[in-house]
């Protein structure tokens, strides 16, 4: 399905006076991105600056920044998302989903809190399938983020997250959906926590089977990094009664500064409902690291090149452009591009190119 045909299936929530076809304005405004406008205004003015691309677009006349602002306050977040997927028909979500939360931080101004989305990533494309807006505790956006997926949207899959998720119902939730889940444990689990230190207390002493070990180094910017993961299958009964618990992980990082030798230490514990013959000390620890690659090649890109937290749009409209802003992320990574500043800054000069990588061009 190509991009226009996508955005034309999303719910028009405007009055009978349409004077601007819904999908060329959300066109507009990823096309805008994609050239490093990072406003409302900016997309106004970068349409009155390019003329020559709104035929493209379907529109006659550059659209104004109030005709913008009211279109994103009412439009659907979840049935936008739902309709840009559908431009990936033939995508393959992997074996590994990755739940992260994020904060629009330039949403919130005085009485207008920031927004807050729970999203669920997948780890192969990293960037955003699904997002929930946050109320409350972030777990129970995931539930409903969890609900959406459908019957199948986690059979044979790892959903990967941080220990704000780790709750009975998120675990069981998974579990019954066909999924395994590995949640980091921290200290808002105590009483976990302090089992789990117990398993590996024992561990120390003398290894039982089935219990893994593993350890590797990476080199980067100056620093050795040096991972030792350990994961044991024999549970007390606290663990055990967790929902679908199969494994207790415990990884430790050593960082060691080439120059100054300097050394940082850091150990974090994990739950996990993948068994011992499913996955091994090494690739629990690739999973718990993976949450890393899609804050840095997703979240990143989104905050620093497309400067998503300096976005003052507020409440929902801020909710709709982190989705489109998700979908450009996807792209970009899909096609393979990875000096993603330099493609920005090419397209920024040369907008019409923005448009032909969309394949929003009208012959």
């Amino acid at each position: 399905m190509t991009l226009r045909e996508a955005l034309s299936q999303v719910p028009d929530p405007r009055a009978r006076n349409r004077r601007y076809p819904l999908w060329g304005l959300l066109a507009l405004i990823l096309v805008a991105f994609l050239a490093r406008v990072d406003s409302l205004r900016g997309v106004e003015r970068f349409a009155r600056a390019n003329p020559h691309l709104l035929p493209h677009l379907g529109l006659r006349n550059p659209p104004g920044h109030t005709i913008l602002t009211l279109l994103l306050h009412r439009l659907d977040p979840k049935k936008l998302q739902e309709a840009l997927l559908q431009v990936f028909p033939e995508v393959d979500l992997g074996g590994v989903l990755v739940v992260d939360g994020k904060h629009l931080r330039g949403s919130g101004k005085g009485k207008s809190p920031q927004v807050r989305l729970v999203e669920v990533l997948a780890l192969h494309l990293k960037t955003t399938l699904a997002q929930a807006r946050v109320e409350g505790r972030e777990d129970q956006a995931l539930l409903e983020l969890l609900d959406r997926l459908g019957a199948e949207g986690l059979k044979g899959k790892v959903v990967v997250g941080d220990a704000g998720y780790l709750y009975p119902e998120v675990a069981g939730k998974v579990v019954e959906k066909g999924g395994a889940y590995l949640f980091v444990l921290k200290a808002n689990q105590g009483e976990l926590l302090e089992w789990a230190l117990e398993v590996f207390k024992g561990m120390e002493e003398r290894r039982l089977p089935g219990e893994t070990e593993s350890a590797w180094e990476v080199v980067r910017d100056g620093e050795v990094w040096t991972y030792r993961v350990w994961a044991s299958p024999y549970l007390p009964d606290a663990l055990l009664a967790f929902p679908g618990c199969r494994q207790v992980v415990r990884v430790e990082r050593e960082v060691v500064h080439k120059g100054t030798g300097e050394v940082r230490r850091a150990a974090s514990y994990a739950l996990t409902s993948l068994g011992a013959e499913e996955a091994d000390a090494r690739r629990l620890g690739e999973l718990l690291l993976s949450r890393w690659e899609v804050e840095n090649r997703s979240f990143w890109v989104r905050d620093v090149l497309f400067r998503e937290d300096a976005c003052q749009v507020r409440g929902r409209g801020a909710w709709v452009l982190a989705v489109l802003r998700g979908f450009l992320v996807s792209r970009l990574n899909r096609e393979g591009v990875k000096g993603k500043k330099a493609a920005l800054e090419a397209f920024s000069f040369n907008p019409l190119s923005a448009l032909r990588f969309l394949g929003l061009y009208a012959v």
